[in-house]
């Protein structure tokens, strides 16, 4: 009985053993939170915009193959800059520029866009460089750059105007004539009759209300602004503790994985 009490006692003790240890290592196996920033993207009621399926696709992937977890907060650009400027998160889509690139380290490109130029359909104009705009007035996102020539000319060879991230408000400036054109950036994979047919089915519901002659809608310029602009996370230096390192080996491998397909 002594005997059979005693490896009972042992018995308990290995379980219990066992079962601690298994909870250090689900303790240890648990998701780190990273704070991802995002720019807003409003839709008509102000509203922030769900995730686009590639982006989703590339956080989720990431999450995964790094055992994190995306605790995702949207503000406007000028804000989610300096929130990742003084250390408070991860970023994602801000475009390089000399002044960011001194504060922020950047990971290789995760994804690419095209900007293009949308003005409205009885008003198109020819355009090849940038210097194409002299003397016009050009919709802008408030708070996010569109690189160093872009940004050199811009208030100089052509206006600025800047706007809220909401496509419908600044549709609906350019159709009304605020402005001559807007700048829009898509995924590098779509075409431009693709993204102009997504335009116009996206501001056909706004304008019966608008008073426009018949058949205006919206137009997009056949010469993109810029192409392949790469899309990278970055964080401040001295927040990163090797987390830009990993994103990129998950990159790679993702890459990888693709070509051997």
């Amino acid at each position: 009985m002594a005997f059979q009490s005693k490896r009972t006692f042992l018995t308990a003790c290995g379980l219990a053993a066992g079962m601690l240890a298994l909870g250090v290592t689900a303790r240890a196996a648990a998701p780190h939170t990273v704070t991802l920033l995002l720019g807003d993207a409003l839709d008509a009621q102000g509203r922030q915009k769900p995730l686009k399926p590639g982006r989703r696709k590339l956080f989720d992937y990431l999450e995964q193959e790094l055992n994190i977890a995306f605790d995702i907060k949207s503000y406007p650009w000028p804000r989610a800059e300096r929130n990742a400027r003084s250390g408070a998160g991860l970023i994602f889509g801000l475009p390089k520029n000399e002044e960011r690139l001194r504060d922020l380290h950047y990971s290789e490109p995760a994804g690419s866009t095209t900007l293009w130029l949308v003005t409205r359909s009885d008003a198109t104009f020819p355009f090849n460089t940038l210097d194409d705009l002299r003397g016009k007035t050009v919709g802008a996102v408030r708070g996010y750059t569109y690189g160093d020539d872009f940004e050199r000319r811009r208030n100089k060879v052509f206006r600025v105007e800047d706007d809220i991230a909401s496509r419908s408000a600044r549709l609906q400036r350019l159709l009304l004539r605020r402005v001559d054109a807007i700048l829009l950036v898509q995924p590098s994979g779509d075409s431009a009759q693709d993204v102009e047919t997504e335009l116009r089915a996206f501001i056909a519901p706004f304008l019966k209300d608008m008073n426009l002659p018949p058949d205006v809608s919206v137009s997009l310029l056949p010469q993109p602004v810029q192409t392949d602009n790469g899309e990278h996370f970055a964080i401040a230096y001295g927040q990163d503790n090797g987390l830009i390192d990993r994103i990129n080996a998950a990159l790679a491998r993702q890459r990888r994985r693709t070509a051997q397909r």
